[in-house]
């Protein structure tokens, strides 16, 4: 027979295994999450618990609770990063988060400061075009070209006035990356970002000096760049991104240890460590793009030859109930939620295109994000009856 304190402990480890999924969901979701993603803070969480009465409500709970662990994770993230996420900083506002900061749309990349401080934008084909890329034509193709191309601080900020030069940022080399190709919503056009990748110096109060990457984008329709953390989990640059933010951290660490050693590391030792940092993060940007897209032509043809197998995927729709049936309301497709997180994906017309797992939390964020629209009811029976006609017909293929 278990004992109370075994009972208590076992209450406890399963409410600090879920108290984990919870912080690494919110965690990631935020555009920043990166830059602490190497050294999760601590988090204190201190809420009442209601036992009884009207204010026992575990639904406010939660939201108070994931509340605080988002808040905690936001003043993590500001206190590491070297800048505000997302936002070049304006030297003429003296601002972060001014009418100059963000890119006027999806396709714009930062090409450093006017002489009075301003961030300047292009649109990145007509960069292509101008720099003479040899690739920049193939940009308009239905599956585009990826470029990278790396600048450094005096291309930058070589334009920039003393005397509108803020102290305490310092721009040291950035790689301006495209097309990355999305998955298009109704009415937003073609599915395609560039987007900016800055390697940033400044101090905090007490003199420490830090070094972090910051990424400039917008959505499509010019929406904040944190809404595609929201609609997706695997983001083409992500993994990139994650090595470039850890590679940076090695150069001040290193700088500090040579020190001591009464051989610091000079500034333009620092500029070249960076520069080469960037060089490795634009080679690994276009490793995983090439990468994706050779995973997505091997799908196309396993799709095509039937190699996927389908039996779970009818059993799941078979045992499927009502709630189980959504729309993507991306492209339409018919997803079915199985057992254990699996995720079917099927065409209007009943052909398996893909079968995934999602874990409970990502499921929530693409219904809450409007991605998945549940089908009820009268719509839900004859979508599971069509999708079970195809597969007895032979038509719900891999």
């Amino acid at each position: 027979m278990i004992g109370m304190s075994d009972r208590a402990r076992e209450f406890g480890e399963k409410a600090w295994a879920a108290l984990q999924e919870m912080a690494r969901a919110i965690l990631a979701r935020k555009p920043g999450a990166y830059l602490v993603e190497g050294r999760l803070p601590d988090l204190d969480l201190r809420l009442p618990l209601v036992l009884k009465g009207t204010r026992a409500d575990p639904a406010s709970f939660s939201a108070a609770l994931a509340a605080e662990i988002e808040r905690q994770i936001d003043e993590a993230i500001e206190e590491e990063a070297a800048f505000q996420p997302g936002h070049a900083f304006c030297h003429r506002c003296v601002a972060a988060a001014c009418g100059h900061s963000r890119p006027p749309t999806s396709r714009h990349v930062f090409l450093g400061y006017a002489p009075t401080g301003a961030p300047r934008w292009m649109e990145f084909a007509q960069y292509c075009l101008e720099a003479r890329h040899p690739d920049f034509d193939r940009l308009w193709d239905a599956a585009p070209a990826f470029i990278t191309i790396l600048m450094d601080r005096a291309e930058l900020s070589g334009a920039l006035l003393g005397s509108f030069q803020s102290d305490g940022r310092e721009l040291l080399g950035q790689a301006v990356a495209g097309f990355f190709t999305l998955p298009a919503r109704a009415g937003e056009g073609r599915g395609v970002i560039a987007l900016t990748f800055q390697a940033i110096a400044s101090r905090t109060d007490s003199g420490r000096r830090r070094l972090g990457l910051n990424i400039l984008g917008s959505a499509p329709e010019g929406q904040d760049l944190a809404l595609l953390w929201e609609r997706q989990s695997d983001l083409a640059w992500r993994r990139a991104v994650r090595w470039g933010q850890a590679a940076l951290a090695t150069v001040l660490r290193d700088a500090g240890r040579r020190s001591g050693a009464r051989q610091p590391l000079t500034e333009a030792e620092i500029e070249r460590r960076v520069m080469a940092i960037l060089q490795g993060l634009a080679r690994r940007l276009e490793q995983d793009v090439r990468g994706r897209a050779r995973r997505t032509a091997h799908a196309d043809l396993r799709h095509e030859t039937g190699e996927r197998p389908t039996r779970k995927a009818v059993d799941d729709v078979r045992d499927a109930g009502d709630g189980a049936f959504l729309v993507d309301e991306r492209n339409g497709a018919v997803v079915v939620l199985g057992d254990r997180g699996r995720t079917h994906f099927f065409t209007p017309e009943g052909r398996l295109v893909s079968s995934v797992r999602y874990s409970r939390d990502a499921i929530e964020r693409k219904r809450k994000a409007g991605l998945w629209r549940p089908l009820a009811g009268a719509q839900a029976v004859a979508v599971k009856e069509a999708l079970l006609r195809g597969a007895a017909d032979g038509a719900v293929r891999a």
